[in-house]
């Protein structure tokens, strides 16, 4: 989990490891996590920090996978996520 810290201290206490990052530094650690071997959570603040072609590249082409998560203020939660589930399996309703 790459987060920011208070994000962070919530994944820590369900047992996560977690990587507290700046827009700064997001995509050091980023890298740094991508060279690992465990799937990796970025919260969507931090992700809005990259470009969008870079992002989308990293996460098709990431071993671990790599998701980009909401924080623990909600920022980056999909308002309709049924109906993107359903247009991602081809089922519309």
């Amino acid at each position: 989990m790459i987060s920011d810290r208070l994000t962070a201290a919530g994944f820590r206490l369900a047992g996560l490891e977690t990587a507290v990052a700046t827009p700064e530094d997001v995509r050091e650690q980023l890298r740094a996590a991508l060279r690992g071997h465990r799937p990796i959570l970025l919260t969507a603040d931090l992700a809005e920090h990259l470009p969008p072609d870079e992002l989308a590249g990293i996460i098709r082409r990431a071993r671990p996978p790599l998701a980009v998560v909401p924080d623990v203020s909600g920022h980056g939660r999909s308002p309709d996520l049924a109906g993107r589930v359903h247009r991602a399996l081809g089922v519309e309703t």
